[in-house]
């Protein structure tokens, strides 16, 4: 079902490349089945529709898959006209925002379902700034409510991919004065403290809550300040003024800056960084283990960074925040602190934001391990006597029946999809692209 002949963009042994093409031609073969016997669980249309879209330049037989979107999209366009539109599920993952992204991949993929998909993205603006304008009204903040996963940064970074009117382009100008504002300071504690402060009350796990009893600032590209300041930089660089931006921008980069430590050349920061630390201007990363993952990892960090200064033509910092992202991918891939392969917190992590970084500036440094991190992903699927990769037993066994973007198999997917692929787009909806 997958073409083997293309050629990889990638300089990888031809070994590592037959085991890619062998695990992807078994994905998509149980898809297929899936597919045929009419049980593809619903819950994973938006992932599925998203993988046949990043793989339909490679696989055979392209009518079959053409059809299985659009039936996929069929399924979501349903799903929206008998549930309509919450306000807790907007997000770019795993909300209205990832339904308009799978689906507006599809149309630019296969050329299918344009006008659905404009429909789409120029509701999701509409109720973006509706759901921004509850948020200003509010006296506190959540994570959920700025962040690349559910929030805002996520929504910006998204719609900025389109051309907008001028009436609507100052909407989405709306979302972006709320991210600046939110790199005010107020005061809490009698201290003050910048306005990403979460309080104890506002942190969702009830660990965290025990560990923070003032509350902390979050550093992660999933949920942390990163999120905003990659979206901001992207709007800056396509020439959008809204009063404060430029200021917003230096102010998370010096935060950033500030609180980096190395070891030997391994750059780290912190996850979350308690209110007491962030007053006193310093953190130790004996908290929690170093781990090399997009979520809160030091890879994602660096990336996201990397991302941030390219779009404001910093060069300097760019190249330190390239450096720091290089040294961390070389290490043993022991010193990751990794133990699963998902994406969120797994070693397709890494290799997703190896190869993005390398399609990005095609600096081989970035590529130089990539077959240990292949291994690491590739090792953790099943295969029978045939040395034939079980899917059924891989996603039902150590995925737990879940083919979702980032906790199941379908990350693992685009990771190895993305290694075979340079026109690979997922890296959009994790500020990694």
């Amino acid at each position: 079902m997958i073409n083997n002949n293309v050629n990889s963009y990638i300089d990888i042994s031809a070994n590592t490349k037959d085991e890619i093409n062998k695990s992807l031609e078994c994905f998509f073969e149980y898809v297929g089945e899936q597919y045929d016997l009419e049980i593809i669980n619903p819950i994973y249309y938006c992932d599925l529709l998203m993988i046949i879209s990043e793989a339909y330049p490679l696989v055979k037989h392209k009518e079959k898959w053409e059809k299985m979107g659009y039936d996929l999209c069929k399924g979501l366009k349903q799903d929206i006209e008998t549930y309509g539109i919450s306000e807790e599920h907007m997000g770019m993952i795993g909300g209205l925002g990832y339904k308009c992204f799978c689906i507006s991949l599809f149309n630019k993929k296969t050329g299918n379902l344009s006008k659905f998909s404009n429909t789409l993205n120029k509701l999701f603006l509409e109720q973006s700034v509706k759901f921004t304008e509850r948020l200003r009204r509010k006296k506190d903040i959540t994570m959920n409510d700025y962040d690349t996963i559910a929030g805002v940064s996520g929504f910006i970074y998204f719609l900025l991919d389109f051309k907008w009117s001028s009436e609507e382009k100052s909407q989405l100008e709306k979302l972006i004065e709320y991210l600046v504002e939110l790199t005010k300071y107020h005061q809490y504690m009698e201290h003050s403290v910048i306005n990403f402060h979460l309080t104890k009350e506002n942190l969702f796990r009830e660990d965290e809550k025990l560990e923070f009893p003032n509350g902390n600032i979050n550093f992660g590209l999933s949920h942390g300040m990163l999120g905003p300041l990659v979206a901001l930089t992207k709007a800056y660089s396509k020439g959008i003024e809204v009063e404060g931006i430029e200021s917003a921008i230096n102010e998370l980069f010096g935060i950033y800056d500030q609180f980096k430590i190395y070891h030997g050349n391994v750059a780290t920061w912190p996850t979350q960084l308690s209110f007491d630390s962030y007053i006193k201007g310093e953190f130790s990363d004996k908290l929690r283990p170093v781990m090399a993952s997009w979520c809160y990892g030091n890879t994602g960090i660096a990336r996201g960074l990397q991302k941030a200064a390219q779009y404001m033509k910093y060069s300097q910092k760019e190249e330190v925040y390239k450096k720091d992202l290089i040294n961390i991918i070389n290490q043993p891939v022991d010193q990751y602190n990794l133990y699963e392969t998902i994406l969120c917190h797994g070693y397709s992590s890494v290799l997703s934001i190896r190869t993005m970084a390398y399609r990005d500036r095609k600096d081989k440094r970035f590529i130089e391990t990539i077959e240990k991190d292949i291994s690491a992903v590739i090792n953790a699927l099943h295969r029978d006597d045939n040395a034939h990769y079980n899917m059924d037993k891989i996603i039902k066994g150590y995925f737990k029946d879940d083919m979702s973007l980032l906790q199941g198999i379908g990350g693992v997917v685009l990771s190895l999809l993305g290694v075979v692929c340079e026109d690979v787009e997922y890296g959009r909806l994790l500020m990694i692209d």
